[in-house]
């Protein structure tokens, strides 16, 4: 396990050897730091299982009404013990994990104390908690993976009766609805993937146990789904988090201190600016037709069902030779990644990067998620299905080169605990969203308008989101209302409106994709502007260089201290 830090800051001379008294700050940071990774990740064993820590494997979460409490306490102490840091008496470096350390404890602070989401949420249990990481990858002999999956569904029913018992008797109805629906795929792959993964284990013992345990925790599940379906007849309407809530969430957990003026002037300015850019990029194939028309004729541009796996991969090869030959970012790391079919339970979404853990010590492969159609279907329904090759291409960049994968391969190389194992909204799906409209303004799609089309929708798509999001959680919006949005504006089926409009009842956040993209260009065309000489990948090299820290705390880090606050006039 790598502790030490070693981050570019934003001068590049060589930094002066720390005096005494930061040496001995960023000491006691550092331990500071390693006693609360540890209580963090003991109170979320998945998360740390997901990230490659493998002392947690077979534990499941305590989700007590009292373990609750405990946490809330711990993760206060610890904002109060980081608080009183002094960032004059800390090396930069330093200073960057202190601050993504606050935001780690006021994310989850939100999420349990002002939010009360194991109170509220369904999908806070069937999200926080998965047998998937004992099956996914070869970390280990699949011996030791089923008995570590064995201890885990054995221990598992315990924490789905506290779920049950710690949700209130009234929660609103869409999310029952998605509860219900995560229900169902986790049931599925209790029965099927979770099965079939062992099945050839020569341990037939150990095999049979297992396959009983996931029929048992199967009917567990569907104990809590019924147990939710129960609650339909009492279930409300207010999922909205408020206005002040939403302001506070993005000041203490993203660092973004804007007001809601603010937020409404920029979703609205990017959503007319790519609104005008799809216009003219319809209008460049056929002046004379409508946009829906147009963009509709460009969307059916599609690869056959049984060849959107090698469509894809051949997409990561072309993406790949593009970062490197336009010198876009670094690749710090021979890091691999593998395009693969989805598993059964993930196909909700078309396209995923699976990110192989950032503390595995064996190498291993990241995975590309594809998930293709169900073959069962009719083929006008499988054709429907499957996105077109310029969504799929910026889906690709969004998703691996140079989006979160790229992203994740800096963060690993950065050599700190910190990094490596947090994120924020922002700078994750921020800095994934903005390299999508980067590629094409560097010449991906070879300024062909059917791939700006395919760009530009994944733009308007974030854009929606942005005004959902603050229209449900600070205004009065309707689900049928953002349906009718995600339709009309982001020339979305309804089928995908309805889901889009769905999860932002529960997702706030999902304005971090466009609200974090405009962040970066802004910094960008700061950062160029006090660095005129130096190149797009210097820029990209020096932003990945702070991981996912608050985008507010990376822009001070490049700019310096007196830099203006993000998105203010």
């Amino acid at each position: 396990m790598r502790l030490v830090l070693l981050v570019v800051v934003a001068c590049s001379a060589p930094q002066s050897k720390p005096t005494p008294v930061v040496a001995t700050a960023d000491r006691e940071l550092a331990a500071s730091i390693d006693t609360f990774l540890t209580g963090h990740f003991a109170f979320r064993p998945s998360f740390a299982i997901d990230v490659g820590l493998h002392d947690y494997d077979g534990k499941v979460p305590d989700r007590s009404a009292a373990a609750i409490e405990a946490e809330i306490r711990r993760l206060r102490e610890a904002r109060t013990l980081f608080a009183a840091f002094d960032d004059a008496k800390l090396t930069p470096p330093r200073r960057v994990e202190r601050q993504i350390v606050l935001a780690e404890i006021a994310k989850e602070l939100f999420e349990l104390d002002t939010r009360r989401r194991p109170f509220r949420e369904p999908f806070f249990y069937l999200l926080k908690f998965s047998l998937n990481a004992y099956i996914s990858r070869d970390y280990a002999p699949a011996a030791q993976r089923a008995a570590a999956m064995l201890r885990a569904c054995e221990a598992a029913p315990a924490y789905y009766q506290q779920a049950t018992a710690n949700l209130e008797p009234k929660l609103p109805r869409a999310w029952l609805q998605i509860g219900a629906m995560i229900s169902g795929g986790t049931i599925q792959f209790l029965e099927g993937d979770a099965k079939r993964a062992f099945a050839s284990l020569p341990d037939t013992a150990l095999r049979d146990k297992l396959d009983a345990c996931l029929g048992a925790l199967a009917k567990e599940v569907g104990a809590f789904a019924g147990a939710l379906k129960a609650r339909m007849p009492a279930a409300t309407d207010e999922f909205r988090l408020g206005a002040d809530n939403l302001i506070a969430l993005l000041r203490e957990v993203e660092g973004l201190d804007l007001d809601l003026a603010t937020l409404e002037r920029v979703a609205k300015a990017d959503l007319a600016r790519n609104v005008a850019a799809i216009t003219a990029a319809a209008a460049k194939i056929d002046p004379n037709r409508d946009v829906a028309a147009v963009v509709a004729e460009v969307a059916n541009d599609k690869p056959a069902p049984d060849q959107v796996i090698a469509e894809a991969t051949s997409q990561l090869a072309q993406l790949r030779k593009f970062v490197v030959d336009k010198a876009i970012v670094s690749l710090p790391r021979p890091d691999p990644i593998e395009v693969r079919e989805s598993p059964t339970f993930m196909r909700g979404n078309f396209a995923a990067l699976g990110g192989v853990g950032p503390f595995e010590t064996t190498p291993l492969p990241s995975y590309y998620y594809i998930a293709p159609p169900d073959p069962a279907w009719p083929e006008d329904q499988q054709r429907a299905y499957i996105l077109s090759r310029g969504d799929l291409l910026f889906t690709s960049a969004h998703e691996v080169m140079p989006g979160h994968f790229v992203q994740g391969m800096h963060q690993r190389a950065a050599n700190s605990r910190v990094l490596a194992a947090f994120e924020t909204y922002t700078a994750s799906e921020g800095w994934a969203h903005y390299v999508e409209e980067m590629m094409w303004e560097q010449g991906l799609g070879d300024r062909d308008p059917r791939a700006h089309i395919g760009q530009l929708k994944n733009a308007l798509l974030r854009n929606v989101r942005f005004l959902v999001a603050l229209g449900y959680h600070a205004g009065t919006m309707t689900i049928d209302e953002a349906t009718k949005l995600f339709v009309d504006q982001a020339f979305a089926d309804p089928k995908t409106a309805g889901q889009q409009a769905l999860r932002g009842t529960v997702d706030p956040m999902f304005l971090g994709y466009t609200l974090g993209k405009l962040v970066i260009m802004e910094l960008r065309t700061d950062w160029q502007a006090a660095n005129p000489s130096k190149s797009l990948r210097e820029f990209h090299d020096q932003f990945l260089t702070y991981g996912e820290a608050p985008l507010a705390v990376t822009r001070r880090m490049m700019l310096g201290p007196a830099a203006k606050p993000p998105l203010r006039r």
